[in-house]
């Protein structure tokens, strides 16, 4: 079981859904990661928009065709989250250009 931090609360990936390779958990540490801390105050765009986009990757090499809605999946346990919001518009354009 993997967990990983959504503003004001702890959402967890449950077995049932599969289990969490190492690259999938890696892409849940950067969504920890980019949630920007009271002292740190705003964090920078870019490197959100980049670790969105690596995000984004890691999704559609595990998932492939399925990454958008897991993207999906992860905004709705997380609907405070602008970086879980950034994840799935990035899936959603690269699906476009596809």
């Amino acid at each position: 079981m993997s967990i990983f931090y959504a503003p004001d609360r702890i959402a967890t990936m449950h077995e049932d859904e599969g289990s969490t390779p190492d690259k999938l958990q890696v892409m849940l540490d950067v969504i920890a990661r980019s949630v920007p801390s009271a002292e740190s105050g705003q964090a920078d765009f870019g490197r959100l928009r980049a670790d969105a986009a690596k995000a984004a990757g890691v999704l559609i090499e595990f998932y492939g065709d399925e990454a958008l809605e897991r993207a999906k999946l992860i905004e709705r346990r997380s609907p405070q989250s602008h970086f879980a919001r950034m994840v799935t518009a990035e899936i959603g354009r690269r699906g476009k250009r596809s």
